[in-house]
């Protein structure tokens, strides 16, 4: 990999100049680094430039606060770290009380899921039970429906 022809402070300059003509996008930057140098600069490194640049300039930083004695301290301290404790423990009962739930619904669709299986075991019973008496059925019809003196029929008389 060669070096880069531009350093990180020249494109940071680029970009701090466009900055006093409105928004900046990465496509200006490049135009202003080709114009002014003859290269645009990789695009990654302008848009991780311009990103770094602009989340800098947004974030803009807060004054600690003034320094309070020892007592207003650990007071403070204490009742953030009270309220911090009861949080705690609403945030754990609610998620054991979830959890609890959770698992009275698996147990409700694991029985669910038991009965259907019965019940599908049974229809399989009663289906293969239907199919022998209809079998039954048309046989006894068969034999009904032959005449009485028909040799046929496999009666010892009959031979």
């Amino acid at each position: 990999m060669r070096p880069p022809l531009l350093t990180d402070e020249t494109i940071r300059a680029a970009i701090r100049e466009l900055r006093g003509q409105g928004p900046v996008t990465g496509v200006a930057v490049r135009d202003l680094l080709a114009a002014r140098y003859g290269v645009r600069g990789g695009v990654a490194r302008i848009y991780r430039l311009l990103h770094e640049l602009s989340f800098a300039e947004a974030r803009p930083r807060e004054p600690l606060p003034p320094p309070l004695d020892s007592d207003e301290t650990r007071e403070a301290a204490v009742r953030r770290a009270d309220l911090a404790e009861e949080r705690e423990r609403v945030h754990q009962l609610r998620w054991v009380e979830e959890t609890e739930r959770l698992k009275a619904r698996l147990a409700e669709a694991e029985r669910s899921r038991q009965e259907w299986l019965e019940a599908q075991r049974r229809i399989q019973e009663l289906t293969r039970a239907l199919a022998v008496a209809h079998a039954r059925i048309q046989s006894l019809e068969a034999i009904r429906a032959r005449p009485a003196g028909d040799e046929s029929s496999g009666s010892p008389a009959g031979r």
